[in-house]
């Protein structure tokens, strides 16, 4: 039964019983006019204490009514109200519970229905701020660069994986510490908090110090970058600090390209010293008139291979720019004959070989179907890779070239009875200015542009230039061009 209903009930039995009492009244009245006077005595005391009883109902119905009335409608509004302060306080209650099928009950439902709604949109948000906090934490995680966040209070909020390498301390030695606290254990942090009270210090993104560590035996080169944050009072409407970004970020690859670009400035003063004295010497012994004319020949001969040894450095060195500038390589691809190849290659370094007595073994297989390449640049290239083999080639060792088919591919390589190559130099002896290691009573490299050079040149031919060798057993340099069918 709804509120209404049991409402308009009570008040209609009171009505009911106020009509009753008033109609018997008149009926009684009426009654006594018609009457004797001794049945009108006897009617009146009966009809004085019927009204009596009526009231005495009456009373009792209406006090009733009034004490049930209000409860009757205040009893379920005040259960519904603790109801729903209890599903708003932090307890675990969702819903509101729906006692009866009346007024109170479908605002309860209506009230079930809202919260229902508003529990599907909480979860959404927070399925998504998880999502984006997930997303956050795998970002910051991945970075490349260390990260560390200190607020206000100087507490440390948010760390990386990369900075925790850094500091030499696990997370969840630094996440909700004082920085200060746990500087007092770490030199690193000291350092880093130190930057703040610089004279110049590195804030707002402008370059701090740099930092070496080695975490794996590896030189790494950090530089620190220190970010302010501010974040916007509504009450003040102003901005307030609210902590600072410590960004440590990697370098290590321009400081490896400075420590390059030294050692390249290095070799090629070298490089260029070396034959420019030797030029000059020859040239000071030219001048001496005593000297026949055989010897005069020989230091001619010797200061034009000086001549030719400084064309090619230059050389390599303008085809080096050139190429870093964008240029591209201009190929004249036609049908050679790598006989032809070998049989000039080695006749440019007959006299490399002479001085140190070496053994030229040349091996081309029959039949060997010619090649479809820049004649001049692929001859470079092998004249480079036997420069290479006779300078680390001990006295009177071997040396070979091979040319042999290979699929559609015909294959030329050089080996010799060097030092070797470690493996973990086989990349990096192609890359630029690098170059490989110095054995022990060996002479120094070349300026570290020939093997990129040469990769260059045989990649744009549509081949390839790889090298196999370990240390101690000697190398062998191998490049593939196409094959003429």
């Amino acid at each position: 039964m709804s509120l209404k209903t049991q409402i308009r009930l009570g008040v209609f039995i009171m009505l009911g019983l106020l009509l009753s009492l008033g109609s018997y009244v008149i009926f009684t009245v009426h009654q006594l006019e018609y009457e004797a006077p001794t049945v009108q005595q006897a009617n009146a005391r009966m009809a004085q204490h019927a009204v009596y009883l009526f009231l005495g109902i009456s009373t009792l119905l209406g006090i009733l009514l009034m004490v049930r009335l209000p409860r009757l409608v205040t009893r379920p509004l005040h259960r519904l109200t603790a109801d729903v302060e209890r599903v708003a306080g932090p307890g675990p209650a969702t819903r509101v519970a729906v006692a009866k099928n009346n007024e109170v009950g479908t605002v309860a439902a209506a009230v079930n229905r809202v919260l229902r709604q508003a529990e599907d949109e909480r979860r959404a948000t927070l399925a998504e701020l998880i999502t984006q906090r997930n997303r956050t934490e795998s970002l910051v995680r991945s970075l490349d660069e260390g990260l560390l966040l200190i607020d206000q209070q100087g507490i440390i909020v948010l760390t990386n994986p990369v900075a925790c390498l850094l500091l030499g301390l696990p997370a969840k030695e630094l996440l909700g510490r004082p920085a200060a606290q746990v500087a007092q254990h770490s030199d690193m942090l000291r350092e880093w908090l130190a930057a703040l009270h610089a004279p110049h210090p590195a804030e707002n993104g402008s370059l701090g110090p740099t930092y070496l560590v080695r975490p794996h035996g590896e030189n790494l080169h950090y530089q620190l970058t220190v970010t302010a944050i501010e974040a916007f009072n509504e009450e003040l409407k102003k901005s307030e600090a609210a902590g600072h970004v410590f960004c440590l970020r990697n370098v290590s690859d321009f400081k490896n390209l400075d420590q390059l670009k030294s050692t390249f400035l290095a070799t090629i003063s070298h490089e260029l010293k070396t034959p420019l004295a030797s030029i000059n010497l020859s040239l000071m012994l030219l001048r001496d008139e005593r000297l026949n004319a055989a010897k005069r020949q020989e230091i001619a001969d010797g200061i034009r291979a000086e001549t030719q040894r400084l064309l090619g450095l230059v050389g390599q060195l303008i085809e080096v720019a050139r190429l870093d500038a964008g240029g591209e390589l201009k190929l004249n691809l036609q049908t050679i004959p790598l006989p032809e190849v070998v049989r000039y290659a080695t006749d440019t370094i007959k006299a490399q070989l002479d001085d140190k007595a070496l053994n030229l073994r040349v091996q081309l297989a029959e039949p060997l179907p010619a090649a479809q390449a820049d004649l001049e640049k692929t001859t470079w290239v092998l004249i480079n890779l036997l420069s290479n083999a006779i300078r680390y080639s001990p006295h009177g060792a071997n040396l070979t070239i091979k040319a042999k088919p290979w699929g559609e591919m015909v294959q030329l390589s050089v080996e010799d009875e060097g030092p070797g190559i470690p493996k973990e130099y086989h990349i990096r002896i192609f890359q630029r200015f690098a170059g490989g290691p110095r054995p022990a009573g060996m002479p120094g490299g070349g300026s570290g542009l020939g093997l990129s050079i040469s990769r260059e040149f045989i990649t744009a031919q549509g081949g390839q230039l790889w090298v196999e060798s370990q240390a101690g057993q000697g190398s062998c340099f191998t490049f593939t061009l196409p094959a003429v069918a």
